[in-house]
């Protein structure tokens, strides 16, 4: 069934829903609280199922679910569901207490958050991520006790994730910012493996400024309890101490950790949706990926290339930024093996990739490319190449 041939009134659903980023599995919750116990619904799963079926148009919603609908969406029936103008979404309704369904539509927020960065980018995220942050602090001053430590929680994983986009964008001091403010929240908590995950992402922030002492020491930091840790958590991190090596020209050790980080990579099972938690991204591809970046830092970019060669096509496609930072090693590679036409070639897809997600990272990581290629700015694959990138630069 195509659009044309959905009602209007499914699409409206649909939309309202997305735009409230809602998943249907929290669209389904909702329904439920607004139900409340003494009225008779389906189970979660059974309106999950509904939910699509609204939303393909297959059949309309009865006066009862319509209403619980509106209510779960804060709108009204006849915005809904006869065509008028909605009002502007709303954010997630605050609540004094954060019951567990509450805590779960928080989590499911998250998801799609996440998923919503993986389409679009850091600059379409990081708003969104903001104002549930926001709406958690506010959560947080009249919470006590178990109420506390559920909003602390998420609060952390929504900071985690701030500090990430943020690192994407370019802007590194507030990500460095976030992962501290995520760190102080999992501390008051005791959970270990959120703190793990700072110490990680601060490690990981810390490469932009080559400061190998800080990779090293942070990502020795995540490690104190390693056997504690998650083995997807743990294979991050330990790539993560291979690249504080390489750039310390430390060859024998690095390369030991990532045969180490591949060997636990094995274990990692990810579709692309990174919903197996922290690390899971981190599969053998990635890992490969990574060890091309140490040979790039330790000076032998046939190596390089021949190992970018062979990772870029495992990686998830889910994970496009990924693959746009190993093309742009690739392309960084082909220059230093004296082969600048080859080299443009992929800088231009690379760079099509950090345009399309808002990826900074990448670009910084093609400016670098673009100056060592100056040289050979008469061919045209380089020129095409460096005029795309001042473009992407001013735009």
């Amino acid at each position: 069934m195509d659009d044309q041939a959905i009602p209007e009134w499914a699409i409206r659903l649909r939309q309202a829903r997305l735009d409230r980023l809602l998943s249907q599995k929290a669209l389904a919750r909702l329904m439920r609280e607004a139900a409340g116990e003494d009225m008779p619904l389906a189970k979660t799963a059974s309106l999950c199922r509904n939910i699509r079926y609204w939303e393909a148009g297959t059949y309309k919603p009865n006066a009862l679910d319509r209403m619980l609908l509106c209510k779960a969406l804060g709108t009204s029936e006849a915005e809904l569901f006869c065509g008028q103008s909605p009002e502007t979404a709303m954010p997630l309704p605050v609540r004094g207490s954060v019951a567990r369904p509450a805590g779960e539509q928080y989590s499911d927020v998250l998801d799609h958050l996440r998923e919503r960065d993986n389409l679009l980018g850091p600059r379409h995220t990081i708003p969104a991520v903001c104002e549930q942050i926001a709406i958690l602090e506010q959560l947080l001053v009249p919470a006590r006790r178990a109420d506390r430590v559920e909003v602390l929680r998420l609060a952390a994983r929504y900071a985690e994730s701030a500090a990430w986009l943020y690192e994407d964008a370019g802007e590194v001091e507030l990500g460095g910012r976030w992962a501290d403010r995520a760190a102080t929240w999992a501390y008051e908590v005791g959970d270990d493996h959120m703190i793990a995950w700072t110490m990680f992402r601060r490690s990981q922030q810390a490469m932009s400024g080559r400061r190998a002492g800080d990779v090293l020491g942070l990502a020795a930091s995540a490690l104190r309890q390693a056997d504690r840790l998650p083995t997807p958590m743990r294979t991050a991190i330990v790539q993560q101490q291979a690249q504080g090596h390489a750039l310390d020209g430390e060859e024998r050790i690095c390369q030991r950790l990532l045969d180490e980080a591949h060997a636990l990579a094995s274990a990692v099972n990810d579709d692309g949706d990174a919903r197996g938690g922290h690390g899971s991204f981190c599969t053998p591809a990635y890992v490969e990926m990574q060890r091309a970046r140490c040979w790039l830092e330790l000076k032998q970019p046939q190596r390089a290339a021949t190992m970018d060669e062979k990772a870029i096509p495992g990686l998830p496609p889910v994970y496009r930024r990924d693959r746009g930072m190993a093309l742009a090693g690739l392309a960084a590679a082909y220059t230093g093996l004296g082969n600048p036409e080859q080299a443009a070639v992929q800088a231009v897809e690379a760079l099509d990739i950090a345009r399309a997600a808002g990826s900074v990272r990448i670009i910084n990581m093609l400016t670098s490319v673009e100056q060592t290629l100056s040289i050979h700015r008469r061919l045209p694959s380089v020129a095409a190449f460096r005029l795309a990138l001042t473009n992407a630069r001013t735009n």
